[in-house]
């Protein structure tokens, strides 16, 4: 159970494994492979529902859809705008997908997966015509070595 402190006991961490893995699990399945109670994993998982588990998506190989690039951009400001408003904006933007505050000249990092050079390019021009944004410094994926998107479950 999820303690004030933010632990976990053994069961919900067998629970949020397995769910990372195949989130289409069913109930039953969770109950049978951690030997509990269809209705206690029922309970636990509507709990990490509240707290842990924001949802359940399906993974999608974008390069089956025609995605070619993945453009990953690092942006510096200038004290004219406040970082709020870039970040609203970026919020904005559909195409982005991962867009972070992080430290040093550049404190805005954003990725973005893209059909195509055209598709790139536009995006960066985008980026460069924010209200605010100095620079843009971009690279290109040219092979992807891993995508992981689970997490390791502290003990």
């Amino acid at each position: 159970m999820v303690s004030t402190n933010g632990t976990l006991d053994d069961i919900d961490r067998q629970i949020l494994e397995l769910l990372q893995d195949d989130a289409k699990l069913t109930i039953r399945e969770i109950a049978h492979q951690t030997n509990k109670s269809a209705t206690a994993i029922r309970a636990r998982i509507q709990r990490l529902e509240k707290d842990l588990i924001k949802k359940y998506v399906a993974l999608i190989d974008c390069r089956l859809l025609g995605y070619r690039e993945m453009v990953m951009a690092s942006l510096r400001l200038n004290a004219t705008n406040p970082l709020e408003g870039v970040k609203n904006e970026i919020e904005k933007m559909e195409k982005i997908k991962y867009a972070y505050v992080v430290t040093g000249e550049y404190p805005l990092f954003i990725m973005a997966k893209c059909l195509n050079h055209q598709d790139s390019m536009g995006l960066i021009e985008t980026l460069r015509n924010l209200p605010g944004v100095e620079e843009v410094k971009t690279e290109i994926v040219l092979d992807r070595i891993k995508e992981d998107h689970s997490i390791i479950i502290p003990e």
